[in-house]
C-alpha cells in the first residue's frame, strides 16, 4: 500500500538456479496482470539493485530518465527501494576508497563550485572529536564507522549514523575553531545531503519525515542531489558504480509518482 503497513504476498516461485532477467521480466508482466484481473491497481514496482532486476527493468522498457513500464496500456513507474541501499552501502565503500569530486554548494561570486569530499576529513573529525573530554559531538561514532571490516560494511545502520547531519554539524564546528581544514566544508556537505536524502527518502525520522507536498523541501533536494549524483565523480574509480544510476533512477521515480498521483488525486 502506498498508505498504510499492509503487506499481501500474491505469488512466489521455486528454482533450482538464479532466475534470469527475461525469464523475471516475463513474471513481473504475468504477476501485474493477475494483479489487475483481482482489480488490484498497481501504481509502482519496487526492487533492489541486484543485476537481473537492473536487466529486467531495462528489457521492459524502463530508463534512468523515465523509470516506468507500460503493461497493458498502463504506466508502472518503477524504483530501487531506498531504505534497503545496495546503493547507500555502495555509496559509503566507494567514498571510503576515493575521494568524491563533487559540487558544492560553497559559492563565488553567486556560482557553484567544485569540491573535493574525503573520508579522511571525517576521520580526522572523528579523533578531534574525541580528544575533548568535556564535550563530544558524536559519542556514538566508533571505529568501526570508520574502518568497517567485510562484516562491518553490510550494515546500513553503520553508514546512515556516519553519513549523518551530526557529523556533518560537528565537522562544521570544527571548521569554525581552525581545528579542521576549511576543505572539509565539501565533505560535510555531502555527508549532510546524504542525510537528508534518506530521511525524507524512505520517511524513517522525525522532524523532517514529512509527507512529500508541494510546500515540503523534498522536491528542491532532490532536484539539488539529481545534479550531485549526474555530476559526481569517484578519484580514480575506473568504473561507474550502478549506484550512481540508482540514486537518479529513484529520485526521478519518486518525482513521477509524485506528479502522477497529484494530477490525478
Amino acid at each position: 500500500m502506498l498508505v498504510g503497513k499492509i503487506k499481501q504476498p500474491v505469488a512466489y516461485y521455486l528454482s533450482s538456479e538464479y532466475v534470469t532477467a527475461d525469464r523475471l521480466a516475463v513474471l513481473i508482466k504475468e504477476i501485474i496482470l493477475e494483479c489487475r484481473a483481482a482489480g488490484l491497481s498497481i501504481p509502482v514496482l519496487v526492487c533492489d539493485m541486484d543485476g537481473v532486476n537492473r536487466r529486467a527493468l531495462s528489457m521492459l522498457g524502463a530508463t534512468v530518465e523515465k523509470p516506468s513500464i507500460i503493461i497493458d496500456n498502463i504506466e508502472i513507474i518503477s524504483m530501487y527501494d531506498p531504505p534497503h541501499f545496495l546503493n547507500l552501502k555502495c555509496f559509503r565503500n566507494l567514498f571510503l576508497k576515493y575521494d568524491i569530486e563533487c559540487t558544492t554548494e560553497i559559492t563565488s561570486s553567486n556560482k557553484s563550485g567544485i569540491g573535493d569530499a574525503k573520508w579522511c576529513h571525517i576521520k580526522t573529525f572523528y579523533e578531534l572529536d574525541n580528544q575533548n573530554s568535556n564535550f563530544v559531538f558524536t559519542p556514538g561514532l566508533k571505529v568501526e564507522h570508520l574502518n568497517p571490516n567485510s562484516k562491518q560494511e553490510m550494515k546500513l545502520k553503520l553508514v546512515a549514523q556516519t553519513l549523518n547531519h551530526t557529523v556533518a554539524t560537528g565537522m562544521m564546528a570544527k571548521i569554525s575553531e581552525g581545528a579542521l581544514t576549511s576543505e572539509a566544508a565539501v565533505t560535510a556537505g555531502v555527508t549532510s545531503n546524504m542525510d537528508k536524502l534518506l530521511i525524507l527518502s524512505t520517511a524513517t525520522l522525525t522532524i523532517q519525515a514529512t509527507n512529500l507536498k508541494q510546500t515540503t523541501p523534498h522536491l528542491q533536494l532532490f532536484k539539488n542531489m539529481k545534479i550531485f549524483f549526474k555530476t559526481l565523480k569517484f578519484v580514480g574509480s575506473t568504473r561507474t558504480p550502478p549506484s550512481k544510476e540508482g540514486w537518479v533512477w529513484t529520485l526521478n521515480a519518486i518525482e513521477l509518482l509524485w506528479n502522477k498521483l497529484r494530477n490525478k488525486h
